[in-house]
């Protein structure tokens, strides 16, 4: 199984939901970049290292995703399937997030979701992937360990990866604000996850993805700090 499938599969299986659809189909090369670029709002002040592209046509959803040729030779030298270290976590990262968006763009669809493009539809995917890629990470660090359990270093030093790492210097301050909320949201869910008993986290997870941005911005504003 390739990489991407397999984070495909654990992102469904973590809300124990099939999309139906395999992404691996809609990977895309740089010169399709380049075009859909054209065409997607502040494309100019974002990286191009990775892209979902999501668009509705007469009820249909088309979309896209890109990973920059590096990002793809960071994570074959350094398999994260073989290990998680400071070589290839931020590519790894960035690799999750973007499939990430791409099932959750998909499941939104499915649902009745028809703006792709709005900016509250785009922001709830951003804080949606910052919790999803550390529970996923999470994971990856634990079946390395022999206990198979999760250290406190590990969470401590995945906390500084995906939490504390992000650069909000963007030309758009619109684009930089929509990220800092995300980590800052994100991150405050991911503490309230873990401080529940473990048998009561896949339904506070499955609550939380239902909410629209407006909604998960309101309830992480009431958790303890």
């Amino acid at each position: 199984m390739t990489l991407l499938a397999q984070i495909q599969q654990m992102t469904e299986r973590t809300y124990r939901r099939p999309t139906g659809v395999n992404f691996e189909d809609y990977v895309i090369g740089y010169s399709r970049f380049r075009y859909l670029s054209q065409y997607a709002s502040g494309s100019e002040s974002l990286s191009e290292v990775a892209r979902v592209f999501f668009r509705v046509v007469r009820g249909r959803l088309y979309l896209g995703i890109y990973f920059h040729d590096e990002l793809i030779r960071v994570l074959e030298r350094h398999d994260p399937r073989r290990g998680l270290s400071e070589k290839n976590i931020q590519a790894f990262m960035i690799f999750i997030e973007e499939i990430n968006h791409a099932v959750h763009g998909a499941w939104k669809f499915l649902e009745g979701h028809q703006r792709h493009i709005d900016e509250p539809f785009i922001r709830d995917l951003e804080i949606q992937a910052k919790v999803d890629t550390y529970i996923l990470l999470k994971y990856f660090l634990a079946y390395f360990n022999p206990s198979k359990q999760l250290e406190n270093l590990d969470r401590l030093w995945l906390r500084y990866h995906v939490f504390e790492t992000q650069d909000y210097r963007y030309p758009d301050r619109m684009i930089a604000e929509r990220y800092f909320e995300a980590v800052e949201i994100g991150q405050r869910f991911s503490r309230f996850l873990e401080s529940l008993p473990p048998a009561e986290r896949q339904d506070e997870l499955s609550r939380f993805r239902k909410m629209d941005y407006a909604a998960k911005k309101r309830y992480v504003s009431f958790l303890p700090v």
